[in-house]
């Protein structure tokens, strides 16, 4: 080999041991013990009350956030939520949640059920939000009507199941429109589904019968479900309607 050839060499050998010196420093993990402990710190200040851990996953190859699987210490594990955290440049540790929707859930239904109750005397009312992670300025002060400016991307999924005889006289397209132009005044994002319930299946309905075989929607419906959304432009739209 030339000495040219030997100095070219070491000068990528140098570089090599430089870049990997620098990326081994910046790139040094926390222990995942440490990790979760802030993340729940974390938790904590944000909403107020305590959390248990269920699962912890450190970033790597599949993902580039660490991961903690959570729920709040007066509910259940079946009000599981995810936790990302990441190392910023300046040093520091970002985190976000997808708790939110779960805390603001009973208070979400409350003001909806308002809506509906203005259209109808007997129903039923389920929401959901989405899975992952949301704004971190969602938190345990966001009032429903200052999500939409915090977090243009957080939207809920109802369903609503109406007695039989509370939906008489009354058009089921014009009922649920009615409903969601409530919640675009509050600016309340998401889409909402309608059911019509024989009365004598009123009672036992609920989210299982979304499971249920065509044979046995005969059962327990009307008719075929109405659907509309407000849309992220605060649109009320029926699907296909366009985006």
């Amino acid at each position: 080999m030339s000495q040219r050839s030997v100095r070219i060499l070491l000068v990528v050998v140098a570089g090599m041991m430089i870049t990997l010196g620098v990326s081994g420093c910046m790139g040094k993990k926390q222990e995942p013990d440490a990790i979760k402990d802030k993340m729940l710190v974390y938790l904590e200040e944000k909403y107020g009350e305590e959390f248990l851990p269920l699962s912890f996953e450190s970033s790597g190859f599949a993902y580039s956030h660490d991961t903690l699987w959570a729920y709040p210490k007066n509910g259940t594990k079946e009000d599981r939520f995810e936790v990302w955290g990441s190392p910023t440049e300046d040093g520091s540790y970002e985190m976000s949640d997808g708790y939110f929707g779960i805390y603001i859930k009973p208070k979400y239904e409350e003001l909806l059920a308002g809506f509906v109750s203005e259209v109808y005397k007997d129903f039923k009312l389920f929401t959901g939000f989405n899975e992952g992670v949301w704004s971190d300025e969602l938190n345990k002060d966001t009032k429903i009507e200052d999500i939409y400016l915090k977090d243009g991307l957080f939207g809920s999924n109802t369903v609503i199941f109406v007695k039989e005889s509370s939906a008489k006289n009354i058009d089921d397209e014009q009922g649920i429109r009615k409903i969601a132009e409530k919640m675009k005044e509050h600016k309340m994002v998401g889409n909402v589904r309608l059911y019509v319930v024989f009365n004598e299946k009123f009672g036992s309905i609920d989210l299982n019968a979304l499971n249920a075989t065509p044979s046995e929607e005969k059962e327990l419906f009307l008719r075929d479900y109405e659907i509309i959304k407000v849309t992220k432009e605060l649109e009320v739209k029926t699907y296909g309607e366009g985006n």
